[in-house]
């Protein structure tokens, strides 16, 4: 007992050692941050050591490339001063402009920025765009039959002493669950722990949030709870998951590199487990790493399926039409840097209703720092951009060309 109790403990404290030594090589920007290249180039460097420490410590989930990927039509890219100087010396690190099939921009940071050139295998965090990635696997799961519908009420052993059990699947992607008394606003900590979500398997967050309550139905936007659907979807899928994920990266979308999400850590426990521990449905996760243009294929994918109404793009319809009022629309306040800022609405993780195009069918998804996928449904036409900080004009660089399909000059 003794010797158990002792190799825990050990445990635990190489395992804040190891965090310690990562979070000394990350420099994750504020929103108002606006950083020189050396800043950016170990910001970087940073993130790329973390997701090869995940690596070695089993806490990637990974999907291959299949080998089946289609490579994209490139034209010449049209002239663009603004841009360019963007790229040159500001905080865009790759702008891909698609319409119709072709790549009419293929913007790159310039060489010689950062100690690593940006190139077509750098890995870049999806951030909050992966919550939209997440309701896309959810999509999937509901046509391959593991979820009944986008109302499916939550029965999961796992969560059944929490606020979540036998609620709508529809009210947690739409994030009005009403957990707001769950999650520290700011910190995005769950209640009772001082520790970052991904920091503990969701057994742990699940004891956390024994005997809670849903408190209202407001829209409260938060990580943890788009964690907590993408486990429910390995619950669902149970020894099928790892088949419905290639599925759709591989088939569907059909990457070109290797994507992977880190995975929750397994909580340390000293004197008893939980009969979860470890469990893949306690290590999902949103946070997603990919390439810029394996980004792009994803947001192909999901513009063929609205487009082609497949059941997966009824299912992006839905959303669409059941999505709620978005409490941060604020266009007259110029908030120019925050693509959210100008969504009416969200729904199922994603964004809808922009300025000034709320007539028109675009999908909006956004990351931290401005990791972001506008795609136009009616025009076949898709902006994606991932960003070092959130200093740039959105306006300028994804409303207005998405809106009038002519690139800032």
């Amino acid at each position: 007992m003794r010797l158990r109790l002792f190799l825990i403990i050990f445990f635990i404290f190489l395992s804040s050692c190891q965090t310690t030594s990562v979070q000394q090589k990350i420099v994750q920007f504020s929103e108002k941050a606006r950083p020189n290249d050396k800043a950016i180039s170990i910001s970087l460097d940073g993130y790329h050591s973390r997701i090869q420490r995940w690596k070695s410590q089993n806490r990637l989930y990974v999907v291959e490339p299949k080998g089946n990927a289609i490579d994209f039509r490139y034209e010449p890219n049209e002239k663009s001063l603004i841009l360019e100087k963007e790229l040159s010396e500001g905080y865009i690190l790759s702008y891909l402009f698609y319409e119709n099939g072709v790549i009419k921009y293929n913007g790159k940071a310039k060489d010689g920025r950062f100690n690593k050139n940006i190139n077509d295998e750098t890995l870049f965090f999806t951030h909050s765009t992966g919550k939209s990635i997440v309701s896309y696997i959810v999509g999937h799961a509901i046509c391959e039959g593991y979820i009944s519908s986008i109302d499916e009420l939550i029965d999961w052993p796992m969560m059944s002493n929490t606020l979540y059990q036998g609620q709508r699947l529809r009210d947690l992607l739409n994030m009005n669950a009403g957990d707001i008394h769950t999650v520290h606003k700011r910190s995005q900590r769950v209640m009772g722990s001082n520790k970052h979500h991904r920091d503990m398997g969701l057994d742990k967050i699940a004891a956390l949030l024994d005997g809670t309550k849903k408190m209202g139905d407001a829209v409260f936007y938060n990580n943890v709870l788009t964690d907590i659907i993408a486990n429910y979807v390995v619950f669902k899928s149970g020894d099928k998951y790892n088949e419905l994920m290639r599925s759709i990266f591989q088939d569907k979308v059909k990457i070109k590199y290797r994507i992977s999400y880190e995975k929750h850590r397994r909580t340390p426990v000293i004197l008893k487990f939980s009969k979860y521990w470890g469990k893949p449905e306690t290590q999902a996760s949103y946070s997603f790493h990919m390439t810029r243009t394996d980004f792009l294929r994803v947001a192909v994918a999901m513009m063929k399926d609205y487009q082609n109404q497949t059941c997966v793009g009824k299912y992006l319809k839905k959303a669409q039409a059941l999505a709620l009022t978005w409490p941060k629309y604020r266009p007259w306040r110029q908030q120019k840097t925050n693509l959210h800022s100008y969504a009416k609405k969200y729904g199922a993780q994603f964004y809808f209703d922009f300025f000034g195009m709320d007539s028109r069918n675009i999908i909006g998804t956004i990351g931290y720092n401005n990791q972001n996928m506008l795609i136009d449904m009616d025009n076949s036409r898709i902006i994606v951009t991932n960003s070092a900080a959130s200093g740039w004009d959105q306006t300028v660089f994804m409303i207005n060309p998405i809106r009038d399909g002519v690139l800032p000059k």
